[in-house]
């Protein structure tokens, strides 16, 4: 199955919601990609889809995706240049070898196998034959004060000798106060304190039963590892925290953007008692402006982001544009476009090439777009 569609337009100058600018270029931009959609052969069985590739990742190498079924503690080993399955490997799910329940799968840069839980990360060697078990939540941190505790957002820096997590106050509905950069070896623990969750915890929905709350909504920060960098970014505003993993110094930058808003509205009601205003306040908030991490392509050194907002909404029927925007090495902003490129689901960047999931019948499927770009 293939298609193709190529688009040249020019760059656009963009405003903020906080009328802020950063660094970015607004030169001129000549930009056309192309889209194939391929399949995976899986042989004479089925990959594992039911989480949409959300226990996927990439090996060092990106020849191959490994995607991880924890129904039945098996590792699907797909081969990106054949475009086949090119192995399952059995895992067991409990005992001295087991997976557990994770979470994510990462895989560090020397190839070791990183299972993420709510309550440990489990690290297998890259011949799946060893595993050493780090109870993280469990662990009593000298770099914590009392009524400080880690939350369960586990991010691994590319070697593996590092954990990422936030930190904060124990008290219910007390934001997180910063990161937590953990080394594996011997636990020390160093906060960086920041204000990001904070921030967004003024969008949270809470719904109430009996004046007490049993649910609310999730408002989620991303912290994606480059290199020397950690990048820390919140779906909430288009903006993104960079610390330094050399210096521990952070800098901040605020984009701007032609095509959506640069931050969600907070809203003016945040509880309720009822069912149906508790959907509506949902509702309001998914139709809003929502930012992706960051995705590094190592190939073009830059990086790249993905953003949807509603376009128009006609009765019960609605329409979102999705929008890609470029930054170079830097994080300054190089380029925006509207493009079928979707917010959500599984992406991963491979020789230049942007790799995004999609079912196609309960197959495995890619959208591969090969981009051509330049400042003119």
């Amino acid at each position: 199955m293939k298609k193709q569609l190529a688009f040249i337009l020019l760059a656009l100058v963009s405003l903020s919601c906080s009328n802020q600018s950063d660094n970015s270029t607004q030169e001129e931009f000549d930009f056309s990609y192309t889209v194939d959609t391929v399949m995976i052969d899986s042989g004479d069985g089925f990959f594992y889809l039911k989480r949409g590739l959300g226990l996927a990742a990439l090996t060092p190498d990106q020849k191959q995706l490994v995607n991880f079924n924890p129904e039945a503690a098996e590792m699907e080993m797909i081969d990106l240049e054949e475009l086949n399955l090119a192995d399952r490997m059995k895992m067991e799910k409990e005992g001295p070898q087991g997976t557990g329940n994770p979470r994510n799968l990462t895989i560090s840069s020397d190839g070791n196998f990183f299972f993420s839980s709510f309550m440990d990360i489990r690290v297998f060697n890259a011949q799946l034959d060893s595993m050493k078990l780090y109870k993280i939540r469990s662990q009593k941190f000298e770099g914590l004060n009392s009524d400080e505790s880690l939350s369960q957002d586990y991010q691994l820096s590319p070697d593996g000798k590092y954990v990422f997590v936030p930190y904060g106050s124990e008290k219910y509905k007390k934001a997180d106060t910063g990161i937590a950069v953990v080394a594996l070896e011997d636990f020390q623990l160093k906060k960086i304190p920041m204000d990001l969750w904070e921030r967004s915890q003024a969008h949270i929905r809470t719904f109430l039963q009996d004046g007490k709350p049993v649910s609310w909504t999730n408002e989620f920060v991303y912290a994606d590892p480059i290199g020397n960098q950690l990048l820390l970014s919140s779906h909430n505003f288009n903006e993104v925290y960079i610390l330094d993993l050399t210096s521990d110094s952070i800098s901040h930058k605020v984009f701007q953007s032609k095509f959506t808003q640069d931050c969600k509205r907070i809203p003016a009601k945040t509880t309720t008692d009822s069912p149906e205003e508790m959907r509506s306040l949902m509702l309001s908030s998914t139709e809003q402006v929502e930012f992706s991490k960051f995705y590094y392509d190592d190939h073009h050194d830059n990086f790249w982001r993905f953003s949807r907002e509603l376009d128009r909404k006609i009765g019960d029927s609605t329409d979102f544009k999705n929008v890609t925007t470029i930054f170079d090495k830097n994080l300054n902003q190089l380029h925006e476009e509207v493009t079928p490129i979707s917010f959500y689901g599984f992406k991963f960047f491979k020789d230049g090439k942007l790799w995004s999931y999609v079912n196609v019948d309960d197959e495995l499927g890619f959208a591969v777009f090969t981009f051509d770009f330049k400042q003119l």
